[in-house]
């Protein structure tokens, strides 16, 4: 056979070699494929290196402090339900309105310092990344100073680390979102350090991992990434933790379409169709359609992506997932394009910029604008090379306001002095776009023009 085995075969094989059912075939594929064969040496010296990780050695082995007495444990879980409850009713309507909670102050507040509020707190900016990721910022921002507020007399040592390193990690979720990649890497680095002492560190460290995957890929760091989304990939499946599985999983395929090996990564994420409808999660299902449908488009297969593309759409409509709905929209507009429907796929796009500029997402809307300019110049009428320009000249602001590079400005002025003269052209916008669109993870990259400008 030519075909490799995916890791999740291979580590069936090693868990269990008779649950495979081919296990002769495999046997012999593995005789002959170096490939394969390293990939289960990886898997296997894996297992060794968590199996014996010290972060994984609980307090069992040793005198159980004070807190950890069945006595102490129970009052901390009855300390916890209470305080869940309290930080409900405390914080009850202020969190629906960012004007609300940001006049509340709840930070200068004595009653709001207690562990139930981190955490209603860091669980409340999660559901409101996608819709509100700027009130997302706040309320994370808002659960890492009061964690930094808890009173060790109140709380274990290791239990104030832990909701302190949860509340960091929750702002580096929103920053990666916002695309403020490397602010989302520093918080990152301070929601490790204090997790370290958590003890079960390995599964922590792994979602550290994950989110720090997923800001490499965006950055172009993709064998970081790659390896980082495969190491908590396995960790996530020894804890039996299926959904956080398919995520790293999606962040593993993710590297192979930015490698531009697209019939890969599609077969990869339709892998992981049949898993996230088992977990029952809209959310993934809808990702998983967005990038099998994104793997189509580059193949050039403009019905299968507009299929799988409105599938997505139709799922984030019905979650309320903002952030990603918009997204799938500009992708819907861009295969509308590419099929001839230029009005339609312009108006989509429009919408796509303004609602991005809304959401707080300014990169993102400077990127659509980008692509609005490219087919407005493609058209070759008067009143849409006009647009075009005006489009383009307010860009400048707009990246300023992100804090883009010098060089990123550098590369607008020049679009800006093209229409002025005359000389911009689709092939320039998309030069532009794609200069702009790589620079999160190459800051220090010089503009230059196309070649043959």
């Amino acid at each position: 056979m030519t075909r490799h085995y995916d890791e999740w075969v291979l580590q069936d094989y090693l868990d269990d070699p008779d649950s495979v059912g081919d296990r002769a075939e495999l046997e012999e594929h593995l005789a002959g494929c170096a490939e394969c064969r390293a990939v289960l040496d990886e898997l296997r010296a894996f297992e060794a290196a968590l199996a014996g990780d010290e972060l994984w050695e609980l307090a069992g082995d040793a005198p159980p402090r004070e807190e950890e007495t069945p006595e102490a444990l129970r009052a901390l879980a009855d300390l916890f339900e209470r305080e869940d409850r309290e930080a409900s009713e405390l914080l009850g309507t202020l969190l629906a309105s960012p004007a609300s909670f940001r006049r509340a102050n709840i930070t200068s507040q004595p009653a709001m310092r207690t562990a139930g509020v981190v955490r209603r707190l860091c669980s409340e900016s999660r559901t409101l990344r996608e819709r509100q990721p700027m009130h997302a910022l706040v309320v994370a921002d808002a659960a890492i100073a009061i964690g930094d507020q808890l009173s060790p007399e109140r709380y274990p040592s290791a239990l104030i680390d832990e909701l302190r390193a949860a509340a960091w990690l929750e702002r580096a979720n929103v920053l990666r979102y916002l695309g403020r990649y490397p602010e989302a890497l520093d918080a990152l680095d301070i929601a490790e350090r204090g997790f370290a002492r958590s003890p079960v560190a390995a599964y922590s460290r792994a979602l550290v991992d994950y989110v720090r995957a997923v800001v490499f890929v965006e950055t172009e760091r993709l064998d970081e990434g790659r390896r980082l989304a495969r190491n908590s990939a396995r960790v996530f499946r020894q804890f039996g933790e299926d959904e956080r599985f398919i995520h790293a999983k999606i962040v593993e395929a993710s590297v192979l379409f930015d490698q531009h090996r697209y019939r890969e990564a599609r077969d990869l994420f339709l892998s992981l169709v049949r898993v996230a409808t088992a977990v029952g999660q809209g959310a993934t299902l809808a990702r998983l359609y967005q990038n099998v449908a994104t793997c189509h488009l580059r193949l050039n297969e403009l019905d299968a992506a507009d299929t799988y593309f409105e599938r997505a759409l139709s799922l984030y409509r019905a979650l309320g997932l903002e952030t990603e709905r918009v997204r799938t929209q500009w992708s819907v507009g861009c295969v509308r394009i590419a099929r001839g429907d230029i009005a339609v796929g312009l108006g989509q796009l429009r919408e796509a910029r303004r609602e991005f500029a809304e959401l707080g997402l300014r990169s993102d809307a400077a990127l659509v604008t980008l692509d609005l300019a490219e087919t407005l110049l493609a058209t070759g009428t008067r009143p849409a090379i006009a647009e075009a320009a005006e489009l383009c000249g307010a860009l400048v602001e707009s990246f300023t306001a992100v804090g883009m590079t010098g060089h990123a400005l550098t590369a607008l002025a020049f679009l800006r002095e093209a229409f002025a003269a005359g000389t911009a052209t689709p092939d320039l916008v998309r030069h532009i776009r794609q200069y702009i669109e790589s620079l999160p993870d190459q800051r220090d990259l010089p503009f230059l023009p196309p070649p043959r400008l």
